[in-house]
């Protein structure tokens, strides 16, 4: 069981929860800003497996330390990276009455060094109760989460088994909703950037072999085709792979990714064995000069449409690759004709045709740009693998 005591509700709280339920960890979670309910609920809590504290960490060294009677001592250590910390971010160094708060730890415990302000999560070990003192920031708290706690929470995970899955094409929420139809002895987490998924799933030790495999079929059984690849691996690489096992050459020409597409190709080691070209016709005349769209095609259908993304990828095919994939679309902040900003039309052409695929991403523009990116990604496996 881990034990969290916070002073009140904030935006580092709420990652830390979604984290520890991602993992499924079992919590018990008390708010409260009154001294003498919150030294109560320490002292119940020492005996558990860990104890987590969310708040200015100073008080939470203070509070701790006069609950227990413990000594506390001034560390050099967070002191050295406040300092160095104003110095990067070009602040003044805080008064020193600020600093003993900043700087003091309960006997033999001990700081992280802060990313993201003066507060440096504090640690130690109480009665075999692991205890962290955590900063009341969003960022500071993932940064101390994801570098640290994780690897003690969870240190109990290192011999289990793992299966992992990447998944294309599913929002967050509908991942986890077919997530939640596994058998609650399977835990997991999950992360969603850009329609691109991927989960972990962590079996208890000596978990029966039939009971993986039969957790490996029910995840085929939930997620199908979203899923790309059973192992840790970008679209990229995937596609690049793939590519190179069927002995065939890419080509992409792209307007509103802005050569997104073809970057991701070349961040993946052997993409020069795959890549023929990649050309970025962003204007009507480069489409037009490059691909030999005629300019009246484009004002009969517009510059974004099904037609376009067509003859864009036909055009493209015929200077002599085996794929080609266009892509053409808003990514905001306004669109044309009444259009939704975020449409995009990518189109796929092989020697067996061309397919041109509708989609409105929602998000920013950076947001929508990086979903296209992805989805034509996902399209030149899906279309490669049928």
């Amino acid at each position: 069981m881990i034990k969290i005591l916070a002073t009140q509700l904030s935006q580092a709280l709420d990652y830390l929860r979604n984290r520890l339920d991602t993992e499924m960890a079992e919590y018990d979670l008390f708010v409260s800003k009154n001294p003498e309910s919150c030294a109560q609920y320490l002292k119940e809590a020492i005996g558990c497996s860990s104890l987590v504290m969310v708040g200015f960490v100073g008080d939470s060294s203070a509070l701790f330390a006069d609950t227990f009677g413990l000594a506390m001592f001034y560390d050099k250590f967070a002191e050295r990276n406040v300092k160095e910390f104003c110095k990067l971010s070009n602040i003044p160094l805080p008064p020193q009455h600020m600093m003993d708060k900043l700087c003091i730890a309960p006997e033999s415990f001990n700081h992280y060094a802060s990313s993201y302000g003066c507060q440096c999560t504090c640690y130690g070990e109480y009665k075999k109760t692991h205890v962290y003192m955590i900063p009341d920031d969003a960022r500071e708290c993932a940064v101390a989460f994801d570098n640290y706690l994780s690897k003690d929470l969870f240190r109990d995970k290192t011999n289990v088994t793992c299966l992992t899955y990447k998944v294309f094409g599913l929002n967050n929420s509908t991942v986890n909703d077919r997530l939640s139809k596994l058998g609650k002895f399977v835990s997991r987490k999950c992360e969603t950037i850009n329609l691109d998924t991927k989960i972990v799933l962590y079996f208890p030790s000596k978990t029966a072999k039939s009971v993986i495999e039969e957790t490996s079929g029910r995840m085929k059984e939930l997620f199908g085709d979203f899923i790309y690849a059973k192992s840790d691996q970008t679209l990229a690489k995937t596609v690049v792979d793939l590519l190179n096992s069927l002995d065939k050459k890419l080509s992409v020409a792209e307007s509103v990714t802005g050569g997104m597409i073809a970057s991701s190709i070349v961040d993946v080691a052997g993409a020069s064995n795959v890549l023929y070209e990649g050309v970025v016709t962003y204007s009507v005349s480069a489409k037009c000069s490059r691909l030999g769209l005629n300019p009246h095609f484009i004002d009969e259908y517009g510059v974004v449409s099904q037609q376009v993304a067509q003859e864009m990828a036909i055009g493209l095919r015929q200077n002599g690759t085996d794929v080609a994939v266009s892509i053409t679309g808003f990514a905001g902040p306004t669109a044309d004709d009444g259009l939704p900003v975020g449409l995009c039309y990518i189109g796929v052409a092989t020697e067996k045709g061309v397919s041109v695929y509708r989609n409105v991403f929602s998000g920013g523009r950076n947001s929508i740009r990086a979903q296209a990116t992805n989805m034509a990604l996902y399209l030149v496996f899906k279309t490669l693998t049928k």
